[in-house]
């Protein structure tokens, strides 16, 4: 009875970092800065109806900073799309260029801004802060609604498996 058990566990076990890897493992991507910087810029707009991506564009001013510049066109409440820009501000990070921030010059910097515009005003960095927490705060609850799900269809997967 307890080998059953502990085969059981052994296997829930594995199922749950199998979730986990494949969860890390996308495929190709966007930057997380590019989809940070979007982000924070829908949350800046919640009184817009839709956003409609038209362009990113990423500048580097080494060793000091890069910024993630987006340009989109919002609806508004009146039925008109306007065309507005952000930008995002990554402070450089890295010792020493290796070979993966010569191919990847976004990851030499670090993954939150330190300071953003929109519109062309920047923000405060009150403003930036909780923009940032409160979308860190998303962010995280949306990562334990996944693993909890993620968690709950493999034990499901398991009892269907041990009943056959």
């Amino acid at each position: 009875m307890q080998t059953k058990s502990m085969s059981r566990s052994l296997v829930a076990a594995g199922l749950a970092c199998g979730l986990l890897v494949n969860a890390g493992c996308s495929g190709p991507h966007e930057d997380v800065r590019v989809t940070l910087c979007k982000n924070l810029t829908a949350a800046l707009l919640q009184d817009a109806g839709s956003v409609e991506w038209t362009g990113n564009e990423n500048a580097f001013y080494r060793p000091e900073y890069a910024v993630t510049g987006l340009t989109f066109e919002a609806l508004e409440n009146g039925g008109d799309r306007i065309s507005r820009r952000s930008a995002c501000h990554y402070a450089y990070t890295a010792l020493d260029d290796t070979a993966i921030t010569l191919a990847d010059p976004l990851s030499a910097y670090a993954n939150l801004p330190f300071k953003m515009t929109f519109d062309g005003r920047q923000l405060t960095d009150a403003e930036l802060l909780t923009l940032v927490n409160a979308e860190q705060k998303r962010l995280g609850r949306k990562a334990v609604e996944t693993l909890k799900q993620g968690a709950s269809d493999m034990v499901d997967k398991v009892r269907s498996g041990i009943g056959q």
